[in-house]
């Protein structure tokens, strides 16, 4: 399959709204591991401000939103403490937040895609590792991962403020 990846405009909020809501229902109905449907994550106005931050970024399928990543350097307090083979100051860290495919192309590809398209877009941008996390709960997402060469810092507690989760596994994949 041959996708597109691109970061989403203004325009792009709708559908991306629309996409973020399909696979929060899918994971509802299918036991959540990533614990989205539960804790109602991403709202529609978080996918908004991510867009409006050029943080949002598509993979297309045709003019169709097959998956969704989110690309930053906002880490949360439990980065500052963690033991990064690489010692990255924020700006050379691009942290993955709310990757997530659409159901319509689950086992397609598009996780692998959205990853190496996020290298990509880390690589251009100067930064020496890629950082994410993972609800410890989360088995296929922490699979993902590990299988695609991210390195698993083990699980540490982090601090969402507005969620009733804390245990999370944090990963790095140096550039």
């Amino acid at each position: 399959m041959s996708w597109g990846f691109r970061r989403a405009k203004v325009g792009d909020v709708a559908a991306a709204q629309e996409a973020y809501r399909r696979i929060i229902e899918h994971l509802g109905k299918t036991g959540d591991p990533s614990r989205w449907h539960e804790v109602g994550h991403p709202k529609p106005a978080q996918v908004a401000a991510w867009a409006e931050a050029g943080e949002l970024y598509l993979a297309l399928d045709g003019g169709q939103i097959a998956g969704v990543v989110v690309l930053n350097h906002e880490a949360i307090d439990a980065y500052a403490t963690a033991a990064w083979a690489v010692g990255a100051s924020a700006s050379e860290a691009l942290v993955v937040h709310a990757l997530g495919v659409v159901p319509d192309y689950l086992g397609q590809g598009v996780a692998r895609f959205l990853l190496d398209s996020t290298l990509d877009v880390a690589r251009k941008a100067g930064c020496l590792a890629v950082r994410l996390d993972v609800y410890v709960e989360n088995t296929p997402a922490l699979r993902l991962y590990r299988r695609y060469g991210f390195t698993d810092l083990g699980c540490h507690t982090v601090d969402y403020g507005d969620i009733d989760l804390d245990q999370f596994h944090l990963f790095e994949y140096v550039l």
